[in-house]
């Protein structure tokens, strides 16, 4: 695995921002987004360093192409991280997480979770603060660096930096992609945002993350379920592409898909 792919996992691993990324290996900002570039063709040693020990790894993991992610035990630095450096954030507090509770009196309770900006939503009886949505990984048609846990939600922080979280967005596993294919075009570029919520109910037409369980791969396609009634829920399933010069539609059973989130939110590069 190359330098530049093993960077973005190690960060989303750490939960941090690219920003913070830069700030706990001492390098400028600027410099780290071009490390994490697909095309990157070579890491400076001393700038390997400075990273393998803010990601507590060893430089010779993150130089060695024949090394995969997750690292080995022996890949590892006895201590992790550097001094002074940032905290690694537990899976619940990136994807939400169960918010705390702190009363405040007869109306109600105010719900908060950890770290970056937040966003205040109403329910019946509660203000609840979520955190901002986080931007988990790429995706394309079929290829994606996401890992998935068995309950279908993204394992892992931010990539990059968390989207703004809308007041109608009350999900708490809600998570962010970032469009690396051609798949959706003219529509959905490379380098669109979108923002998936596993909780929302999904219907023909929606555009929605699946992944099949004949594949094993990630999708991001628009969905139509074949035929009405009680058939549709175990039918056939269209999966298409927009760019259907380059990608034809999908057509797999219903029992195929392993999981499938409505995308609710875009935003073109």
């Amino acid at each position: 695995m190359k330098a530049d792919k093993k960077l973005r996992h190690l960060r989303a691993e750490k939960g941090w921002t690219k920003s913070e990324a830069a700030r706990a290996g001492g390098i400028p900002i600027s410099s780290y987004r071009n490390y994490e570039k697909e095309n990157l063709k070579e890491l400076p040693g001393k700038t390997a360093m400075s990273l393998a020990r803010a990601y507590g790894v060893t430089v010779e993991y993150l130089l060695n192409d024949s090394k995969d992610f997750p690292p080995n035990p022996e890949d590892r630095m006895p201590k992790e991280g550097v001094a002074g450096g940032l905290p690694k954030v537990r899976h619940g507090e990136f994807l939400g997480g169960p918010p705390k509770e702190e009363a405040t009196g007869k109306t109600g309770a105010t719900a908060q979770t950890p770290g970056g900006r937040t966003t205040q939503t109403r329910l019946p009886g509660f203000i609840v603060t979520l955190q901002n949505i986080p931007v988990v990984g790429y995706v394309a048609a079929g290829e994606t660096e996401i890992a998935y846990d068995d309950a279908g939600l993204p394992v892992g922080g931010s990539i990059d930096e968390p989207l703004e979280r809308l007041p109608d967005v009350t999900d708490e596993h809600a998570y962010g992609l970032t469009v690396s294919g051609n798949s959706m075009l003219p529509g959905y570029p490379r380098g669109t945002k979108v923002v998936v919520c596993p909780s929302e109910k999904v219907r023909s037409g929606d555009l929605v993350i699946c992944r099949l369980r004949s594949t094993g791969k990630v999708y991001i396609k628009e969905i139509a379920f074949v035929g009405s009634g009680p058939a549709a829920s175990s039918g056939m399933v269209v999966l298409k592409s927009h760019n259907t010069t380059a990608h034809e539609p999908m057509v797999v059973p219903r029992e195929d898909i392993l999981f499938c989130h409505k995308v609710v939110w875009t935003k073109r590069p």
